[in-house]
């Protein structure tokens, strides 16, 4: 049997568009390349599952996926074979022409025409999506199956989940055969450059933006090894591109910003907590915006799910979806510290439970919160949008809802305008950086559940059974870091009210 052995595939030429020596890596050192987080598995987990789900929109297929992933030779013969006897629908038909293959989510005949149609797991047609797709449109033609239009399949973010999921709704077509079309030529010349990438002869190419855009690239440790681990130029807040005339002029570190170079009042009180160990602390704007705080006290957080398969009636793809919450309520002065919580049974979350969770939460948060009293967040944002979201679900509440969003105060003001910065801070004002500046004893390394997105992948786990552990004991790990989120809160407010009192 030929065998097709391939040195370009649609992920090798979106790495080598990218940065030619990140397709090196990932052809001859992958040494280099990092492990697979939780979070990136669960995403590739969840693009397969969008995947299974968008063939339902051309349904009854043959499927040419290779059961090994480093040898598409049954997989190119199959789909020839299966094109040969017209068969309407292939999933994962396979192309190959000059040491280049073409791995195409739906192949389908629309009457006399071909269809090539890829699955895109976003609400939108992203720029980066045309280079893999004008590649596959390269490959395709070249091989002697043009198609006579080509597709971006992805999610319509105005689809509302009512009955069971439609996946003829949930997707959406864009045509964009006019542009893999004019970008023949262009896949043709750069092909020709990456295919002559040699094992012998790394690629000389400086770092720039390319190694942040379209994303992060997966070997940004090695590459940019010489850059300081902190406080560089690239930790400059809001830069704007500065980082990058910095970095030309060979200045990699914040202390050695010259002090000529043109800084915004954010960005020089930064440079001087580095150069001098300098804080910048504004009591009077900190005193004027904690005086509109009004007893009782509430420190609330939410915990959310965001998938982009809606799992919940009435609810759109990517809709945050509230699962917990956190609140340790102070009702006076100087008065005892309570902590209120709320988490859901993931068996709610189905299609065809009889119990509501959103509801459920929104009845318990009703009692926690009352009708009075600031509700204090750190970047309270988040928080008024999901509200916002239940006020709409749940009309019956709107009025308390609106009342309670008009009582939230947001702790993040204090450090995104500058009245409190210390150099422990870095570039961020985000609750994580901020609580070990202002208090080194609290910390978050003794939870196994340490952030949000952490979080929200258990509760996901949980819904949907792949979760790898005891139920009972990641309840209770997401309580304690919820629980966690707010009591830093708490001590936030407490440190600030100190230097108040001087």
């Amino acid at each position: 049997m030929t065998q097709f052995k391939h040195k370009i595939s649609k992920s090798r030429f979106v790495s080598g568009i990218q940065c030619p020596k990140k397709l090196y890596f990932d052809l001859y050192r992958h040494d280099l390349r990092p492990t697979l987080s939780d979070s990136q598995e669960l995403l590739f987990e969840n693009g397969n599952a969008i995947g299974k789900l968008a063939q339902q929109v051309f349904p009854n297929g043959k499927d040419a996926t290779p059961i090994n992933f480093y040898d598409f030779t049954e997989s190119i013969l199959n789909t020839k074979e299966w094109m040969r006897e017209g068969v309407q629908n292939i999933y994962e038909a396979s192309f190959f022409y000059e040491e280049t293959l073409s791995a195409l989510d739906i192949f389908h005949r629309e009457g006399d025409e071909i269809w090539a149609i890829e699955v895109k797991s976003s609400t939108s047609v992203k720029d980066y999506y045309l280079v893999d797709a004008s590649l596959q449109y390269w490959v395709m033609t070249n091989a002697g199956y043009p198609p006579d239009k080509f597709f971006l399949m992805h999610i319509d973010n105005s689809y509302i989940r009512r009955g069971e999921i439609d996946p003829k709704q949930l997707f959406t077509l864009t045509d964009i055969t006019s542009e893999v079309k004019s970008n023949f030529d262009w896949v043709g010349e750069n092909l020709h450059e990456l295919k002559s990438i040699q094992k012998e002869r790394e690629p000389v190419v400086e770092i720039g933006n390319h190694c942040l855009n379209p994303f992060e690239c997966d070997y940004i440790n090695h590459c940019w090894k010489h850059i300081p681990k902190e406080n560089s130029v690239f930790d400059l807040t809001n830069a704007r591109g500065k980082s990058w005339k910095l970095y030309e002029e060979n200045i990699l570190h914040l202390a050695d910003i010259p002090e000529g170079f043109p800084l915004t009042k954010k960005q020089k009180i930064q440079v001087d907590g580095v150069k001098y160990n300098q804080s910048n602390i504004e009591i009077e704007s900190i005193r004027e915006f904690l005086s509109t705080w009004k007893f009782s006290l509430y420190f609330f957080d939410f915990e959310t799910v965001f998938p982009a398969i809606p799992i919940l009636q009435n609810t759109s793809p990517f809709q945050q979806i509230p699962f917990q919450y956190s609140l340790h309520v102070i009702n006076e002065p100087n008065g005892k510290l309570i902590h209120k919580e709320f988490l859901a049974e993931p068996s709610h979350f189905v299609s065809h439970s009889e119990i509501d969770p959103r509801l459920k939460l929104l009845e318990q948060m009703r009692i926690d919160l009352g009708d009075s009293g600031s509700i204090v967040a750190y970047n309270a944002s988040f928080e008024k949008n999901v509200l916002n979201d239940l006020s709409k679900a749940y009309p019956q509440y709107s009025e308390w809802i609106n009342s309670a969003i008009s009582r939230f105060v947001d702790l993040y003001e204090v450090f995104r305008k500058g009245w409190y910065y210390t150099p422990k801070m870095g570039s961020s004002a985000s609750i994580k950086s901020v609580l070990p500046a202002l208090a080194p004893e609290f910390s978050y390394t003794d939870l196994e559940i340490s952030n949000g997105g952490d979080a929200s992948n258990t509760f996901m786990a949980m819904i949907d059974g792949s979760l790898n552990g005891n139920v009972v004991s990641k309840r209770d790990e997401l309580l304690k870091y919820c629980e966690r989120d707010t009591l830093g809160m708490v001590i936030i407010w407490q440190k600030l009210q100190e230097l108040l009192k001087g």
